[in-house]
């Protein structure tokens, strides 16, 4: 038992990194086959897919792993709900898509979202196999699928853009590795669908459901409108270099940050009675979080404007700059993520709307005012917004338990300090170290820096794995 969150969240760390890293080591070789129009093409289509994924369980699987009791006919019938829904999902998704491509005057947009209409059909097809693995802690089988799913994905996307598929070779990409966990999660699940009959009544569900749905819907929002207005306002060629920029972004809520917030999940969930045991589960997670993203965060955004040109072309080097202004605001956000998971966990699910309702309102203002100014002007703004909304967001979190903000503070503070100071150094060392040095220097720079942020701490990194243990 002791080492039962670490291993859970271990084993889909490791498989959402590979995923992540699947997706990322490809782009030195999709860069050069790819223009930054069809990736702004492709963000475009995918801000659509991305909604339709998030219906496509309404946090359903997770209202099933909150029940004590194992009802068949309960899961059997969530099961037969989500697949309809799944499946309205795809033809509303069609139907969007000629209006989506003569909105942004992008025929493309058409056939790439007729495509990826599947996405959301297959994830709902999977959802409750996915809760029953994650209730019996299959962490690590789940894992093994992912693992795979992203190995397929990466074979697919590399042969098909070097065949000269072009954006394709993306929308390809996600198709297999959707399909695949999809054929996983089924294959391995303990879960078996019975005949669509005899439903159950799902009221709790549905009303859990409707309250994630919404906070779903406008956390996507939040994320998404940055690529809606530079698309509109900047054209698909700058949006193929924000687009380029967040994939890097994106690596730390994909790898570390999803993994470990469904491992809190069930422990606070578990804990959900005891206020004072949930918010040591909430410090802890920032403390492993920030250990474990601020240091690869820093030295990429340190030796961004040197690495973005050597490995994806000269091409895509105004990407790097987008980078570097907003990973101190996306890194903080991930690190500081599990309010979200708490609120749900202690089933204060209007709470939760609330919160994600008003950060997306005042977030999506100063994003808007600041895209006439350009890209670097919204990233900017991104990590002056994350900063500025931190006392606010924990206080959220005091609302439903005592969680203290110096203790959240401390928790990230000795990680914080020892990357900001390798970023420095990096930095200063890019304006006269050549591109070649930079990628040496920072491999060697990574493995120090994690040292540095985690021996002086051992102790506290001790006591919060035996909090997140249980």
């Amino acid at each position: 038992m002791a080492k039962t969150f670490l291993v859970n969240a271990g084993s889909l760390s490791a498989s959402r990194i590979f995923i992540a890293l699947s997706q990322v080591l490809v782009l030195p070789v999709v860069a050069r086959f790819l223009d930054p129009v069809e990736f702004g093409d492709m963000a475009q289509a995918m801000t659509v897919i991305i909604f339709a994924q998030l219906l496509s369980d309404a946090g359903m699987g997770r209202s099933l792993i909150r029940q004590t009791h194992y009802d068949p006919a309960e899961w059997n019938s969530v099961f037969w709900l989500l697949t309809c829904v799944g499946l309205g999902l795809m033809i509303v998704t069609m139907a969007i898509a000629p209006l989506w491509a003569n909105l942004f005057d992008r025929p493309p947009l058409l056939w790439l979202l007729s495509a990826l209409a599947v996405l959301p059909f297959l994830n709902s097809l999977s959802a409750v196999a996915v809760a029953q693995m994650e209730k019996d802690g299959q962490f690590p089988r789940l894992a093994v699928i992912r693992a795979v799913a992203g190995l397929a994905g990466l074979v697919t996307v590399i042969a098909l853009a070097v065949a000269g598929a072009g954006v394709w070779s993306l929308v390809a990409q996600q198709i297999v590795l959707t399909a695949v966990q999809t054929i996983g999660a089924i294959a391995y699940s303990h879960f078996r669908p019975g005949p669509p009959r005899n439903f159950t009544p799902l009221g709790a569900h549905i009303r859990f459901a409707g309250d994630n749905v919404g906070v779903s819907l406008i956390f996507s929002a939040q994320r998404q409108v940055p690529v809606l207005f530079i698309g509109a306002i900047l054209g698909a060629g700058s949006l193929g270099l924000f687009s380029m920029a967040q994939r890097f972004l994106n690596l730390p809520r994909t790898a570390v940050g999803g993994p470990v917030a469904q491992a809190v999940y069930v422990r606070m969930a578990k804990a959900q009675h005891d206020g004072q045991k949930v918010a040591d589960i909430y410090t802890a997670s920032c403390l492993l979080l920030s250990v474990a993203i601020f240091p690869p965060i820093a030295i990429l955004a340190g030796s961004a404007s040197s690495l973005f040109p050597l490995l994806l072309s000269e091409t895509w080097a105004p990407a790097a700059a987008i980078f570097t202004l907003a990973a101190v605001g996306v890194a903080l956000e991930v690190i500081t993520s599990c309010v979200g998971v708490m609120l749900q966990a202690l089933d204060r699910t209007r709470l939760r709307l609330w919160m994600i309702t008003e950060r997306t309102i005042l977030r999506t203002v100063v994003v808007a005012l600041a895209v006439p100014f350009g890209l670097e002007a919204v990233a900017l703004v991104i990590s002056g917004f994350s900063i500025c909304y931190l006392p606010r967001y924990l206080a959220f979190a005091q609302r439903v338990c005592p969680v203290s903000q110096l203790a959240v503070l401390r928790a990230m503070g000795v990680s914080a300090g020892v990357s900001a100071m390798a970023w420095g150094a990096l930095a200063t060392c890019s304006l006269t170290f050549t591109a070649w040095q930079m990628l040496g220097l920072a491999c060697a720079a990574l493995p120090l820096t994690w040292a540095a942020a985690i021996l002086p701490q051992i102790a506290s990194i001790r006591r919060a794995t035996s909090s997140l243990n249980g």
